[in-house]
């Protein structure tokens, strides 16, 4: 017959690496107790590991677009407004040169036209977080000079320019200011407005006051959909709009005949009336880009939940299963921390 040594420090040790065991199953059921996912999704899944990845990569796609298009709905919304603005200056002040007396108040019908393009130039610069929504792509630059402001040649000095140049380039051959603007016929001041000075706002004459690209912003608001998610300060609208409002106060009307008078304000009137109808066109396109933006949220909202639940169902424990699991081991531990102490008191030296 024979027997087999064994000694108290085996019997603690045994202990001790159950005790490990026990403790390293607890973390993982509190783990997913915790997260209501498999510890290890790897073991728990096996092959279908990769089916997992690639919904979570699906849906992580998703929640990239989602919160793109958060930015450009804000981009597009903060748009409409300043074009709203822009719109309904335009439009006051066409009535308002539409309803003029015989004998017009025309220091006041100026200072109205100066501060409506300071106006214009505010709604032009709108910014969200230091992004300019009518710069194009241009969004780190103010998209505006302002009327005096632009480099090396402002927008004024354009203007003035093509003025006092000879009557062979087009202009009068004399200031705004000067005396003989009162000598300027109806006929020669509509073939200036419609020649040079029409010239500066629709060629590049225009880059003295604007900074904006014309290439506007491409978004992709979904896997397979991307729509324009901004405008530019380059558009025909406000052009017009900065050109109606120049004639009347940068062309000395205070000093033209009524006759010649008559021919700016009605050359104001019809272009300002174009410029309306052509910023509600902008509307438009800016409203539509916001619209799908908006469906395709809604469509990818849709599309997550699904991914979520299949997601669920491969990587999901049941938390009442995890939480008896945890109180199992719990149990378990504080036996094994039990029977450890016992043993500790297991000594010859104790019975000596």
């Amino acid at each position: 017959m024979r027997t087999t040594f064994v000694s108290t420090m085996s019997l603690w040790n045994s202990s001790k690496s159950t005790l490990d065991k026990l403790q390293s199953g607890l973390t993982k059921a509190n783990t997913e107790l915790t997260t209501g996912r498999h510890a290890d999704i790897g073991l728990a899944l096996g092959h279908k590991v990769g089916e997992s990845l690639s919904l979570r990569q699906q849906r992580a796609e998703i929640d990239t677009l989602t919160d793109s298009n958060s930015l450009a709905l804000q981009r597009l919304k903060t748009t409409t407004a300043a074009l709203d603005s822009i719109r309904e200056t335009a439009t006051k002040f066409r009535d308002a040169l539409v309803g003029l007396p015989a004998n017009p108040p025309v220091e006041t019908i100026k200072g109205q036209a100066a501060a409506y393009m300071s106006s214009l130039v505010g709604d032009l610069n709108v910014s969200i977080g230091g992004r300019y929504v009518f710069g194009g792509i241009n969004t780190t630059t103010a998209p505006a000079n302002g009327y005096a402001n632009g480099t090396p040649a402002s927008l004024k000095d354009l203007v003035a320019g093509a003025f006092s140049a000879p009557a062979t380039s087009g202009g009068f051959g004399f200031p705004q200011s000067d005396p003989l603007v009162s000598g300027i016929s109806p006929a020669d001041m509509e073939a200036f407005l419609d020649g040079p000075f029409k010239q500066i706002f629709e060629g590049s004459g225009w880059d003295a006051f604007s900074n904006a690209s014309d290439q506007n912003i491409q978004s992709l608001i979904s896997p397979t959909e991307k729509v324009e998610t901004s405008t530019n300060a380059n558009t025909t609208p406000i052009r017009q709009i900065a050109m109606a409002y120049t004639m009347i106060f940068d062309l000395g009307i205070e000093s033209l005949s009524a006759a010649t008078r008559d021919v700016v304000i009605t050359k104001a009137v019809q272009i300002l009336s174009s410029a309306v109808s052509g910023v509600i066109d902008v509307q438009a396109s800016v409203g539509t880009s916001q619209a799908k933006a908006e469906s395709a949220n809604v469509r990818m909202d849709l599309q997550k939940s699904i991914f979520e639940e299949r997601i669920g169902k491969l990587e999901a424990v049941d938390p009442a299963e995890a939480k008896i699991r945890v109180d199992q081991l719990m149990t378990q531990i504080q036996t094994s921390y039990s029977l450890t102490a016992q043993l500790k008191q297991l000594s010859l030296i104790n019975y000596l």
